[in-house]
């Protein structure tokens, strides 16, 4: 869930290159971005953007485009992918964002890398306006071990968000190509 030793984890821009070659638009992401429903009003945040491929299918949407990335390289591709879109070095546990910038913010894939879940809940937060959704989509585990979430994580996610003052919290499943997700979303009142 969290990495081991409280630090955000940041890419080389070979192990970048190298994720590139694999995961350039994952059904994960489209799927997500779906779920959303994203409209020409709405401000959207990516954290931990990677390439840019969720970004990129909400630009068909209409919506305003920002996201984070603790990679530099990843920003860079990210930003050239994307030209319409506000990319930035950072991470959920330091977004670089004003307060309340956001209508919607996603994590796709990228909860399990973070270093401090509560600081990373708190910031989502603080630049999500009022009434603005968040969606944390993780691969479904049978176990509680490796990248992604297992029903027991899921609820404790949906417990946590409930502590940081989120509201309208849920906890389902989604399914993208043959991969089933846990997808845990909430509303800031």
């Amino acid at each position: 869930m969290a990495s081991p030793a409280n630090e955000v984890e940041r890419w080389s821009a070979l192990r970048v290159w190298l994720f590139s070659l694999f995961n350039k638009s994952p059904e994960s992401n489209l799927a997500a971005v779906d779920r959303l429903a994203l409209d020409s009003g709405d401000r959207f945040l990516d954290l931990g953007c990677g390439l840019g491929a969720a970004l990129e299918h909400a630009a068909k949407t209409g919506a305003a485009l920002a996201g984070v990335d603790p990679s530099p390289s990843m920003v860079a591709r990210a930003a050239e992918r994307v030209a319409g879109a506000e990319v930035r070095v950072g991470s959920a546990e330091s977004i670089p964002f004003e307060d309340d910038a956001f209508t919607v913010a996603i994590s796709i894939s990228t909860y399990h890398h973070w270093a401090d879940v509560a600081t990373g809940l708190g910031e989502i937060r603080r630049v999500l306006a009022p009434g603005g959704r968040l969606l944390i989509v993780e691969k479904k585990l049978k176990r509680g071990t490796g990248h992604g979430l297992d029903v027991e994580g899921g609820e404790s996610l949906a417990r946590s968000l409930e502590t940081h003052g989120y509201g309208s919290v849920e906890v389902d499943t989604m399914k993208a190509a043959r991969t089933e997700y846990l997808a845990v979303s909430a509303v800031v009142p």
